[in-house]
């Protein structure tokens, strides 16, 4: 941690050792002729389908997997070189942010196995149109060797539009019967979690998972869509996926002391995921639906009409509402125009007011919505329900979940009333 602070206080080393690691995990992944490397890319999804594929394929075969959101090139230069020649498979992330960096990712992996799963506005300062974006996903196809597998969705039409450009194999799941893997009777209403039927060939069976919300599906189907390719039976890999937790802060459920459950979705502020997560809360069966919201990235509506739209969806979707940011009063104002009583939508200026709040209002039976950027680091709204936070800054430019940062130095003086262990990721089960 102190070397790569170290690291970033003097760019041109940093820029040195990111090439460095680049170009030794460049040459050792050609050395790893026997392993199978599986690269997934898409605006959402990555990280569950990764964690998804890489839980299916380690219960039967030696495995290497990204941490986390391990996504960035040298990111994902430092998980190729953990690779071994006892590794059957290696399942990485690929992302993107400006035109071409994709490239580089594909250019490194060379993957056997490359799936896509959507394109979405993400980034969209760089990528002014879904076009543009759904062209920079394409290049991992490129990099696929001769006897690779395309894996696509197909219920996304410009994914499924790069099947008919790849000479190679490629195999589609969605929802229609047409497609190669698809699901039907899907289901996902709280406190239910994903479950649906999966179809492939003759094979038809039922799928059960941990994940909330329906928005899950692409990314479950195309693990299972790995796993046929990778010579996982299908029976095997639904057993596995029926153990996969949900991913941390990406519609996670955690208990709280009240006895209420916080859906943390402070991970991907994306504007094209807010609609996923807060259908998920309009359709939950709850004693009480609680919506906490900041803001959205990558939406090119004005701050203030922003304020306003998230103050129509909450009318429609919870109990009580909760809103931070700058222009907060706006979605209070648009929410009680929309039929909310006043007395059940409030405004916060810092996080600690609305974490004092939740603590004092939430009770058992209660389902919150946690939703906000990045940026917004509300995890610590969360963390505060268990305890004391160390971290009270106003604003911080760092573009990585609280969970990860020293900074945060949680208390969980009351995480003991909670069922499950509750740490972060850097602070050890004593």
């Amino acid at each position: 941690m102190r070397f790569a602070r170290f690291l970033r206080r003097h760019p041109w080393l940093w820029r040195f050792a990111t090439w460095a690691a680049y170009l030794a995990a460049y040459l050792w992944r050609r050395l790893m002729f026997r392993t199978t490397f599986i690269a997934i890319t898409g605006s959402v999804g990555k990280t569950t389908a990764k964690e998804c594929a890489a839980a299916i394929l380690s219960a039967r075969f030696p495995t290497v997997s990204a941490f986390d959101t391990q996504n960035r090139v040298h990111l994902v230069a430092r998980t190729i070189l953990r690779t071994r020649y006892r590794h059957r498979f290696a399942v990485l992330e690929a992302a993107t942010d400006h035109p071409g960096y994709l490239w580089k990712h594909a250019r490194l992996i060379r993957p056997h196995v490359a799936v896509i799963l959507s394109v979405a506005r993400t980034h969209t300062q760089s990528f002014p149109s879904l076009e543009d974006t759904a062209a920079e996903k394409a290049r991992l196809l490129d990099a696929l060797r001769p006897e690779g597998v395309a894996v696509l969705n197909g219920d996304d039409p410009r994914v499924l539009a790069m099947a008919a450009r790849f000479r190679g194999r490629a195999v589609i799941f969605g929802r229609s019967p047409e497609f190669d893997l698809w699901a039907s009777e899907v289901s996902a209403r709280w406190p239910a979690r994903l479950s649906f039927r999966v179809h492939a060939g003759s094979e038809s069976l039922p799928v059960n998972t941990q994940l909330v919300g329906q928005h899950w599906l692409a990314s479950v189907l195309a693990s299972l869509a790995v796993a046929q390719c990778c010579g996982v039976d299908l029976e095997s890999a639904i057993s596995v996926l029926a153990k996969v937790e949900p991913h941390r802060a990406r519609m996670e459920p955690a208990p709280l002391p009240s006895g209420a459950i916080l859906l943390r979705d402070d991970f991907n502020g994306s504007f094209d995921t807010l609609t996923a997560a807060l259908e998920v809360l309009a359709q939950a069966q709850a004693d009480r639906r609680v919506l906490v919201l900041s803001d959205v990235s990558d939406s090119r509506v004005r701050a203030r009409d922003r304020a306003k739209r998230f103050g129509e969806q909450a009318a429609r979707c919870c109990d009580l509402a909760i809103f931070l940011g700058e222009h907060r009063q706006r979605a209070v104002k648009s929410a009680v125009r929309c039929g909310m009583p006043p007395e059940n939508v409030y405004s916060f200026a810092t996080f600690p007011e609305a974490a004092a709040f939740l603590e004092s209002e939430l009770r058992e039976g209660d389902l919150a919505l946690l939703r906000g950027r990045t940026t917004d680091h509300l995890g610590r709204v969360y963390f505060a329900q268990l305890g004391s936070v160390g971290c009270i800054l106003a604003r911080c430019p760092r573009l990585l979940l609280c969970d990860h940062c020293f900074e945060l130095r949680p208390g969980l003086e009351k995480a003991q009333a909670v069922p499950a262990p509750v740490r972060p990721f850097w602070q050890p089960l004593v």
